[in-house]
Parts: C-alpha cells; structure tokens; sequence
C-alpha cells in the first residue's frame, strides 16, 4: 500500500479482472456468456468474441 501527498494510503496493486475472461464476452454487447462454446448470448443472442475460445 502507498501513500498520496496528504497521507491517504491507496492500494497500488494489480486490479480489475483477469484478461483472460475476454474470450467469454459477447462480442455484441459485452455482457459475460456462460455454458459451453456456441452458447448464445442471455442478454442479446450474440455469440462469443471471434478467433477466440
């Protein structure tokens, strides 16, 4: 943890999530797809980025 110029203590680490969840986006909306590869999209029927798993 570091410290601004009035003292206030902030996290510095790594943060966000992890990069590797970019393939399980909607590549229409964004929204997160869940199940197994070729699964539609809940939010818009989308399907999954292209070129990726």
């Amino acid at each position: 943890m570091g410290e601004d110029e009035w003292g206030r203590g902030f996290d510095d680490g790594a943060g966000g999530d992890a990069a590797c969840w970019l393939p399980s986006l909607c590549a229409e909306c964004g929204a997160m797809i869940e199940g197994p590869r070729g699964a539609a999209c809940w939010r818009c029927g989308g399907t999954r980025r292209e070129g990726e798993d």
